[in-house]
């Protein structure tokens, strides 16, 4: 079972919701993720994805907040891959 939730959450611990994750603490998240966080964060991307794909051409906003987030979850991923 996946611990990707969790260990977000753990990290955010302190934040407000306005603010990003510290980049420290994505490092923190990858070098505690195993096979299962880091299938989860490919769904994750995977899903992003095909949200962006639906999301109306002029709602620029929408399309910033998808990206950004595949963005972190790719940098997250290419981390947990490479602490394993």
């Amino acid at each position: 079972m996946s611990r990707l939730s969790t260990l977000i959450a753990q990290a955010r611990e302190g934040l407000s919701f306005a603010e990003s994750t510290p980049q420290d603490r994505w490092e923190a998240i990858a070098f505690q993720c195993g096979p299962e966080e880091i299938a989860e964060i490919e769904q994750r991307i995977a899903s992003l994805r095909r949200e962006l794909r639906e999301v109306e051409e002029w709602d620029g906003d929408t399309q910033d907040d998808i990206n950004i987030a595949i963005y972190q979850f790719s940098q997250l991923l290419k981390r947990a891959v490479g602490a394993h």
